[in-house]
């Protein structure tokens, strides 16, 4: 057998690997034109709704109609893509090799599809509203863990209500390449520092309670900001080099941010590294978890 044309398990694991990546992709291999169309249909549809309930969101929070049909399209596109391989495999076992050209089913024309798309959806901006990211670092625990992947909202006016508290996308001042996701701490007028691992806002000590332990030296707090918004962080009680940092008054357009990982985040308290965060750079809001390697926090809504 050619390495570059595979055997028939071979086409198999390839038809359901590249339907699961992108529905009907593998029926297309498997040369099912007609359930190739369904299951490319299936999944546009359900792309769009996700812009109808974005768009008609723009909200701070996701009201429950909008957070349970976000959970129940989530949950649609897992079964979705795991239906679409399963039916793949199935049409690749069944296909006759020589129904269709040599290159046809060669592992380096379909890794180059593959690739392609990949660089496809990198370059396409999110025009649509919403945009799905992964988390490659362990700076937002315990509200995201590394490889959770979540959507963002990104919508004119999602993007207008954005307030102390919420969980953003944002291109990395310095590089306009690199997606970094943060915790808004504190807006544009305000002024912000860290005092002995405290947050003061304004000149107010941002007040915190005790959770309890996270781990050896770590602790669980739930911070209030001055908006009402609170959320947990961890904090580590031997210090950090970020516990004490200079007073810094935002710009008329600046956000300040932070990773709810307290001592193990690099964010607007690091001016080389990241600053102070222009609201033209925010790519999208946090709206809701889609997949992690945690079952019990897929369909949750990132608060």
């Amino acid at each position: 057998m050619n390495r570059g044309n595979p055997s028939g398990r071979g086409r198999a694991l390839w038809a359901a690997l590249l339907s699961l990546v992108i529905p009907g992709l593998g029926q297309v291999y498997a040369r099912r034109l007609r359930a190739a169309a369904l299951f490319a249909a299936l999944s546009i549809g359900i792309s769009a709704l996700f812009v109808v309930i974005s768009e008609a969101s723009g909200q701070v929070t996701l009201t429950p109609a909008a957070l349970g049909g976000c959970l129940l399209l989530a949950l649609a596109t897992v079964v979705l893509n795991v239906t679409a391989a399963g039916h793949a495999w199935r049409a690749a076992r069944r296909g006759r090799e020589a129904s269709c050209p040599h290159w046809w089913r060669s592992t380096w024309t379909w890794g180059a599809v593959l690739g392609s798309i990949s660089l496809a959806f990198e370059l396409l901006p999110g025009d649509l509203g919403w945009q799905a990211f992964s988390v490659p670092s362990a700076s937002m625990l315990p509200t995201l863990e590394v490889g959770d992947r979540f959507v963002t909202i990104g919508t004119e006016p999602a993007l207008a209500a954005i307030a102390p508290g919420d969980v953003i996308v944002f291109l990395l001042p310095r590089d306009h390449s690199t997606d970094y996701v943060k915790r808004v701490v504190a807006m544009p007028g305000q002024t912000i520092e860290m005092r002995h691992g405290t947050i003061r806002i304004d000149g107010q000590d941002v007040p915190h309670q005790d959770l309890g332990p996270a781990g050896p030296g770590v602790r669980r707090w739930r911070l209030t900001l001055p908006n009402g918004r609170s959320y947990v962080v961890l904090k580590t009680l031997a210090g950090g080099v970020l516990d004490d940092t200079p007073e810094v008054t935002l710009g008329p357009d600046q956000l300040f941010v932070m990773g709810d990982n307290l001592d193990n985040s690099l964010d607007s308290r690091v001016p080389s590294a990241v600053g102070p965060v222009p609201r033209d750079l925010v790519v999208g809001r946090a709206a809701v978890i889609f997949w992690s390697h945690d079952p019990s926090r897929i369909g949750a809504a990132v608060h």
